[in-house]
């Protein structure tokens, strides 16, 4: 026993300076992009709904749960009739098809009506839009404006850029299922997602005030101006199409917990089908990123939070501009990686230029400093760790970790799963012989994260699982266990680390079937360290991360 633990003194200390050796050595990242600005995005959003297809999203849209993220910039009707052509159309067709439905149904006009608050009788305001300027403004909005000496003027005037941040998001389904027996029920969605912004460019600009009805005009020219208006044809872009997305929603029957009805499974399949294609559109595209400047340092701080639809464990980039002497320009450098806590700042409010602040724990890099320019970088949240494992239980482990953050609010909150395999020779009393088996394991629990360092992660753990073998007489000698550990980890980049990990392996009694599916035991039922000896205890592990 005391060998095993200075083995595994030995291996943390190996796995910690080597980590910190690379850690020291990794170069810079490449030059990254970096927008210049952040603006609140508005979205139209649309359900597709085409005939054949189970009508289930379509029914529910109107019970999505819009994200805060965004200004929802909906119409009045949340479902887009499509035609059954559309089924068998290829996927580029599919994209020039919605944009003309979308032209036809004069769904661009209506979304500029909306921003302009345009009347029954045709007459408009920038009411709205002021309106919208001094939510989206910043602190930093806050101070140019009063250092120009234009107050909300100067901040109204931004709600006018907002109208370029407008985009329409279309999900439409073409392959939903239900299920609903003893064991399971729910629901399984596959769609196609597209992703269109309204176009808003000085020359379309110029043609929407020429036909702005103003109360000064004669009744003849403004009665000319309302008609023009509903002639006019406001064109989208591609920004983003994606197909065969999909979503679910399920509740396993269990005496445990109350059952979700297949309607409010319904619900929870829409909105899942919503956070997927925000999600992808957060990660993939520039300007959906939300970017703010360091605010405090010790701890890290950012005057971000519920408006910009800030998570528990979100990601950010930290970024330093520096001067390039050979392009002879400023560009943006990665410096650190940061991570949401769980305080999260309630700031849905119009800026007043003293914010409530977010706060934030670093995972990688430098020292971060006041200014410094963060951006949301999103990533799954889930890690790979392949690894060798040595003790009364060893062999090749994979194991998985799932960030839970944005669900349970708790920072580096993790699930747990791992599946592993080894082998070894033993003389179990009802084999008689020694003979080499093969035993195959997996485990699931929860593990809690607590950062000492930049890169040093220490993340205490329990675990359930069950370990099976079998040999020429029983197809099925299994045990369950519970293992307790602690894993240790250090970045060696923002997304990879090595680690050390210390598992100690409680197991029960053994079952011992003749066949996997027969319900008879053996006689010899009895602990696993007695028919597998030394097959227990305290196991280390060595082995890498990997983030995505």
């Amino acid at each position: 026993m005391k060998n095993l633990l200075k083995q595994i003194i030995f291996l943390l200390m190996l796995v910690g300076f080597v980590g910190s050796s690379f850690a020291q050595q990794v170069t810079k990242p490449a030059k990254e992009k970096l927008a210049e600005t952040y603006s609140r995005q508005s979205i139209t959003f649309f359900m597709g709904s085409v005939p054949g297809v189970n009508a289930a999203p379509s029914n529910n849209v109107g019970k999505i749960k819009f994200s805060d993220k965004y200004f929802n910039h909906n119409l009045d009707n949340l479902v887009l009739q499509v035609g059954s052509e559309f089924k068998t159309l290829t996927f580029d067709k599919k994209q020039a098809y919605l944009k003309n439905l979308l032209a036809k149904q004069g769904v661009g006009r209506t979304m500029v009506a909306k921003w302009f608050n345009r009347q029954a009788s045709g007459m408009m305001s920038l009411d709205y839009i002021h309106q919208s300027g001094l939510y989206n403004a910043t602190d930093q909005d806050v101070k140019m404006a009063v250092a120009a000496k234009r107050g909300d003027a100067f901040l109204k005037d931004a709600g006018q850029n907002l109208v370029n941040k407008t985009y329409v998001l279309i999900l439409v389904p073409y392959d939903v299922k239900s299920t609903d027996d003893e064991k399971n029920r729910g629901w399984d969605c596959s769609y196609d997602m597209f992703c269109f912004q309204l176009v808003f460019t000085p020359d379309v600009v110029a043609s929407f005030y020429n036909v702005w009805p103003y109360e000064d005009d004669s009744p003849a020219v403004k009665q000319s101006k309302i008609a023009a208006f509903d002639t006019l044809t406001f064109k989208f872009d591609n920004i983003q199409s994606k197909p065969f997305m999909s979503a679910s929603s399920s509740d396993a029957i269990t005496i445990m917990k109350k059952k979700k009805t297949m309607d409010e499974l319904a619900v929870d399949l829409v909105n899942h089908m919503y956070e997927n294609a925000t999600f992808s559109l957060d990660k993939s595209i520039e300007d959906f990123r939300v970017k703010t400047k360091v605010s405090k340092v010790h701890p890290v701080m950012a005057k971000i939070g519920k408006k910009e639809g800030l998570k528990c464990d979100q990601q950010f980039f930290v970024y330093q501009y520096t001067y390039d002497e050979a392009t002879k320009q400023v560009n943006p450098e990665r410096q650190a990686v940061i991570r949401a806590t769980s305080k999260i700042a309630e700031n849905r409010t119009i800026a007043t230029g003293s914010s409530p602040e977010s706060k934030f724990y670093q995972t990688y890099g430098k020292t971060i400093q006041e200014g410094m320019v963060l951006q949301q970088k999103l990533d799954f949240g889930i890690s790979l760790m392949p690894g060798f494992e040595v003790g009364g239980i060893g062999g090749m482990d994979l194991g998985i970790m799932f960030r839970t953050g944005p669900l349970t609010k708790v920072t580096a909150l993790y699930l747990l799963g791992d599946i592993g395999y080894g082998t070894g020779n033993y003389n179990p009393v009802f084999n008689g012989s020694m003979t080499k088996y093969n035993f195959l394991r997996y485990s699931i629990g929860v593990g809690k994260g607590l950062r000492f360092a930049r890169i040093v992660e220490l993340t205490p753990y329990v675990q359930y699982g069950i370990e099976s073998t079998k040999d020429k007489t029983y197809e099925d000698i299994s045990t369950s266990y519970i293992k307790l550990g602690a894993m240790l980890g250090f970045n060696i980049a923002h997304n990879i680390s090595l680690f050390g990990q210390a598992n100690d392996y409680m197991t029960g009694s053994t079952t011992v079937k003749k066949t996997k599916d027969s319900t008879a035991e053996s006689a010899y039922a009895g602990s696993w360290d007695s028919y597998f000896k030394g097959r227990n205890g305290t196991s280390i592990m060595i082995g890498v991360r990997f983030e995505f």
